[in-house]
């Protein structure tokens, strides 16, 4: 048996519903890095859902013989299913084969840092601009990991827009601000005060948020009637992402409406 990853990934250049569905030995981001230079796709592949298991060939064997007649022609590896099929799928696989606990990101040494320049009392400390997203310890020996430590994994262009849509979560009700929690493994939660997730933000690397149906119109407000209420976002946090500013504000709608679904019980 061999311990590794399955995985879902997508590409914006493809249509809607394909997903590359497959399993990896190394980190699924690294597969998916490797498969978007290899192809030569315009866009790269992103990592939407991803598994580590205790044995992943016969993993990735059972779930291709699942979605069996779902492949995408001649592709072994290319599946036309609605991601909600293919996220049930990989975890009754993964749950079957036999789960790993996913192994702690290894901290990246910090840039060297030059020459200790002293200006009066102020001492200044340049250091080299690092390359690539940055990356930080979750939390210090004091606390626990923080909102901007858990937004330093994305990269310069989502860790505004984090704090852009953050902002807007907090100001929909005052209570959400106390109901903010940051656990392991680069996740933040908002919750209202009767402990019901009503919006999950998940910051890994690639600082995935929300995932909207990769289709060019959708109905918001048909979206939002299907939100059931005792389960806040439901499988519609599985669906949504944001990637631009006018993601942002496509998105809003959803947050505003699933937030309006879990407070109206408090009023």
């Amino acid at each position: 048996m061999t311990e590794g990853h399955i995985y879902i990934l997508f590409n914006p250049a493809y249509r809607a519903n394909q997903y590359k569905i497959g399993m990896t030995t190394r980190t699924p981001e690294e597969r998916a890095a490797e498969i978007s230079s290899a192809t030569g796709v315009p866009q790269n592949f992103e990592v939407l859902l991803s598994r580590r298991v205790t044995d992943c060939h016969r993993a990735e064997r059972l779930i291709h013989q699942r979605l069996a007649e779902h492949r995408s022609g001649s592709d072994r590896e290319f599946f036309q299913v609605s991601l909600s099929f293919a996220i049930d799928i990989l975890n009754e696989v993964a749950a079957a084969v036999g789960l790993r606990p996913e192994k702690p990101a290894v901290q990246e040494p910090s840039a060297p840092m030059a020459d200790t320049v002293t200006t009066g009392d102020i001492d200044l400390v340049p250091r080299k601009p690092s390359v690539g997203p940055q990356r930080r310890r979750q939390g210090t020996p004091g606390g626990p990991a923080s909102f901007e430590d858990h937004i330093a994994y994305a990269d310069a262009v989502r860790q505004p827009l984090l704090r852009e849509l953050r902002d807007h979560i907090l100001a929909i009700d005052g209570r959400l601000r106390s109901g903010e929690v940051v656990t392991p493994r680069q996740r933040i939660a908002y919750k209202v005060s009767g402990g019901t997730n009503f919006l999950e933000i998940k910051v890994q690397r690639r600082a995935i948020l929300i995932r909207l149906p990769e289709t060019s119109l959708v109905d918001a407000e048909e979206k939002v009637r299907k939100i059931p209420e005792t389960h806040g976002w439901g499988r519609l946090k599985d669906e949504i992402r944001i990637s631009s500013g006018p993601d942002i504000k496509y998105a809003l709608p959803f947050v505003e409406a699933a937030c309006r679904t879990e407070l109206k019980s408090l009023d």
